[in-house]
């Protein structure tokens, strides 16, 4: 297996719990004792989002992929953080060859519609990787915030305290340098500053440390895993559906 068919193999193994494996199988999932509440959905009462409801309930609620698109952009919206993932080319053993690095990066979804505004420090390492022709997607996944925000952590089908059980998602797209236009990077800046007040060191033109710059990315494919399978929308999100529905918090 090359490195680049790792470097998705691993972004797919690390957004949905191998153990969910196990749900079709009885007799295996007994045998390991944490899961054991999780099994036979049919056989007994399970709680959903607080409520003591039967399997069939559950199963009827299962997000479709209008609400699960729905519940990216809210995710996007609600969350101020995201891994970007990009490969970076190293020697071993003589040879040149890329492996796949991830590095936390600020954003904002400024314009509140999907595609959001990237604070590019041009010397950071996932910037260089990019410019230097790597592939590179956005992951986001709930609790990707400031410790200092009140961020909302309810989503259709998630289980608020558990990190397996709650949404997140994997993005590919274009990065759009941002220009100047219409007084753009003032209210851009002043948004930014809201859910980044540290960021203001990196400002473009006002930067006193590091040469930076606004980025917008435009998002072109969508992978979420809701949750648990049982009660979370799993899949692929038309980009399309992704743009033309709102943020939860916008009902």
């Amino acid at each position: 297996m090359n490195f680049k068919n790792l470097f998705v193999f691993v972004q797919v193994a690390l957004t949905y719990p191998i153990w969910m494996l196990w749900f079709d199988n009885k007799d295996g999932a007994e045998s390991i004792p944490h899961i054991q509440n999780q099994m036979s959905l049919e056989e007994k009462e399970v709680s959903y989002n607080g409520a003591e409801e039967t399997s069939n309930f559950v199963s009827e609620r299962i997000p479709g992929e209008i609400e699960g698109a729905s519940i990216a952009r809210t995710l996007v919206s609600r969350e101020s953080l995201a891994n970007v993932n990009t490969f970076k080319t190293i020697s071993q053993s003589g040879k040149k060859v890329d492996v796949p690095v991830s590095s936390v990066e600020y954003y904002a979804d400024c314009d509140n519609d999907g595609d959001f505004f990237w604070l590019v420090v041009d010397i950071g390492s996932s910037y260089q990787n990019i410019i230097s022709g790597s592939k590179y997607s956005f992951s986001i996944r709930v609790g990707d915030h400031h410790i200092h925000e009140d961020v909302n952590l309810e989503y259709p089908g998630g289980i608020v305290d558990s990190p397996a059980g709650s949404p997140r998602i994997i993005l590919q797209g274009e990065l759009q340098d941002v220009e100047d236009k219409d007084g753009k990077y003032g209210s851009l800046e002043e948004c930014f500053l809201k859910r980044h007040p540290d960021s203001k060191m990196w400002i473009p033109n006002k930067s006193q440390s590091h040469k930076s710059h606004w980025a917008k990315f435009i998002v072109d494919d969508l992978y979420m895993v809701g949750g648990f399978g049982d009660r979370a929308f799993i899949g692929t999100i038309d980009t399309g559906i992704y743009h033309s529905v709102t943020s939860l918090d916008d009902h």
